[in-house]
C-alpha cells in the first residue's frame, strides 16, 4: 500500500519474511522471484527479488543459479541487457564478495 511500486522497478530483499508455505507476501503490484534451487531443494529463501508488475514479462527472465541464497534475473530492452544479483550476505565474512 506503500508508493514503493510507483518509484522502483526492482527491489532486493534479503532475510524475508516467510509463511509456513516457504512462500514472502507481495501484492497484485509485485512478481516475486525466488532462488531457482529453493523450488528445487525446499530451502527456505534468504533472499528474494521483487519484480514491478508493470514490467511486461517478455522484457524479463529468470537465470538460473545453483544456489538457494541468490537470485539472478535478465532484464533485456531494445538496445541492451541488464543481469541484476542478488546475493545472500550474513555478513560474518566476506566470501560474498
Amino acid at each position: 500500500n506503500s508508493p514503493l511500486a510507483k518509484e522502483w522497478d526492482i527491489v532486493a530483499i534479503q532475510e524475508p519474511p516467510i509463511d509456513t508455505l516457504g512462500n514472502t507476501k507481495a501484492n497484485s503490484k509485485w512478481r516475486v522471484v525466488y532462488p531457482t534451487h529453493k523450488l528445487a531443494r525446499g530451502d527456505r529463501p534468504r533472499v528474494v527479488m521483487f519484480v514491478n508488475a508493470a514490467i511486461s514479462t517478455n522484457a524479463w527472465e529468470q537465470v538460473d543459479f545453483p544456489s538457494a541464497d541468490v537470485v539472478v534475473i535478465k532484464i533485456r530492452t531494445s538496445s541492451r541487457t541488464c543481469t541484476v544479483f542478488n546475493v545472500y550476505n550474513d555478513c560474518t565474512h566476506d566470501r560474498t564478495i
